[in-house]
């Protein structure tokens, strides 16, 4: 068994556990290193304010890609005040996809954290981003690694396209795609871009962009993406905006 494999059936033996009981604080609880990061990113104010809201409910699948149990433990705790489905993107989109056994179009959320594309994208070392890689939590490790290109895709050499989908006056849906110039592994960062911050929504590995799938993607009508939970609107909905291109070298 690879390392990936091994890392891939704990966490699926975790999402187990969390399914029966909802609690991880017992002795015989597999996954300790996954216990200790996620203790460390719900007691870490300031790595928490890097995440917008999110929906646990797939726009694929149209469904949990996680049950209550596991969202109540990943929110235990916390300062703000949660409910299902709609909970912190950091501590969903890292912890909670690495405990997700539902199957997407794109296949298990998990896989973003257990290959290396994604870290290469962004110029890390290819196990930047594999969640036992550190003792750094992965969702710090995350934020590190993207918020660069989210907040200045302009000044960041690695960016391909980058465009805001401009919500109001203050407030605007950021997309970035970065792209490794060796390999060609790229990637996207979505994110909330407002007057005073820059947080993030998802990020993953995608297929490297071509001039057609760029020029479709860029007309297409302004709207919610990623899971992103704004707070005045449902998730995935349009809204009366426009496209802004910040950078485009595809």
């Amino acid at each position: 068994m690879t390392g990936e494999e091994g890392l891939s059936a704990e966490s699926s033996a975790t999402a187990e556990l969390l399914s029966r009981t909802g609690d991880l604080d017992e002795p015989s609880a597999p996954a300790p290193w996954l216990v200790r990061q996620v203790l460390a990113s719900q007691h870490d104010d300031e790595q928490l304010a890097q995440w917008t809201s999110s929906t646990v409910i797939d726009d694929n699948v149209q469904a949990p890609v996680f049950d209550e149990a596991t969202f109540a433990w990943l929110h235990r705790g916390l300062t703000d005040v949660y409910d299902f489905p709609i909970g912190h993107a950091g501590l969903m989109h890292t912890y909670g996809y690495l405990l997700s056994t539902v199957v997407t179009p794109y296949g298990l959320k998990r896989q973003r954290w257990l290959t290396s594309d994604l870290a290469v994208a962004f110029g890390k070392e290819p196990t930047h981003l594999q969640p036992t890689a550190s003792e750094t939590p992965l969702m710090e490790r995350v934020a590190s690694t993207v918020l660069p290109a989210l907040s200045d895709p302009v000044g960041t050499t690695r960016v391909v396209l980058a465009f805001d989908e401009v919500v109001d006056t203050a407030n605007a849906m950021r997309t970035v795609y970065v792209a490794d110039p060796g390999s060609g592994s790229t990637a996207v960062v979505y994110g909330l871009v407002t007057s005073s911050r820059t947080q993030i929504v998802s990020t993953f590995p995608v297929q490297p962009l071509t001039q057609e799938w760029a020029r479709t993607r860029l007309s297409e009508p302004t709207r919610y993406r990623f899971n992103y939970a704004p707070p005045t609107a449902p998730p995935g909905s349009a809204f009366d905006g426009s496209t802004e291109v910040l950078v485009s070298r595809v």
